[in-house]
């Protein structure tokens, strides 16, 4: 299994990795990219990482806006050599018709663990599979598919984006 989470700054994944030492890394990025609710960080899960596509709609449609999108990918294994539990009790919020269980967070955190999720971080900064990136025309193919297919869900999508997809995702020829 792996586990995708969205950047909301591409430019964080270089801060990351270009830091000497996890302890200077900017607290703003902390906030940014790995603010916790409830001890837990959210997360998407997929099987294979040769078919992302699903899980890769599931978070671009649990967002706010139609950008190049940076992603981060950790394994079963990265999770089990640092002793990082899930929980994939709680479904998430996506526009995306039928794909709410993907979902998943990384449970039971505390400094310690987000210091070690930091570390798994620049552990993969360097390796492409685990760092995808979305051209913004990428993005909007990905969403226009899913409209396309009847899979939209309005209601859960966050107003930001609706209007996004409004302005930006034509109909597909």
């Amino acid at each position: 299994m792996f586990y995708l989470r969205k950047l909301s700054k591409k430019a964080n994944l270089l801060k990351i990795k270009n830091a000497v030492s996890k302890n200077q890394i900017d607290a703003d990025i902390l906030k940014q990219e790995l603010g916790t609710s409830s001890n837990t960080l959210s997360f998407w899960k997929c099987e294979n990482l040769e078919h992302p596509k699903d899980t890769i709609k599931a978070i671009l449609l649990s967002t706010t806006s139609i950008d190049t999108s940076q992603f981060i990918i950790f394994s079963d294994e990265l999770l089990e050599k640092y002793h990082i539990e899930t929980d994939d009790s709680q479904k998430g919020t996506t526009g995306y018709k039928g794909y709410e269980t993907l979902h998943v967070n990384l449970c039971n955190l505390n400094y310690e663990k987000i210091g070690i999720v930091l570390d798994m971080i620049k552990e993969i900064a360097d390796k492409k599979e685990f760092t995808p990136e979305l051209k913004k025309e990428e993005v909007k193919r990905y969403i226009s598919e899913v409209r396309e297919d009847g899979l939209l869900d309005e209601t859960n999508i966050r107003e930001e984006l609706k209007e996004a997809i409004n302005k930006y995702c034509v109909k597909i020829a």
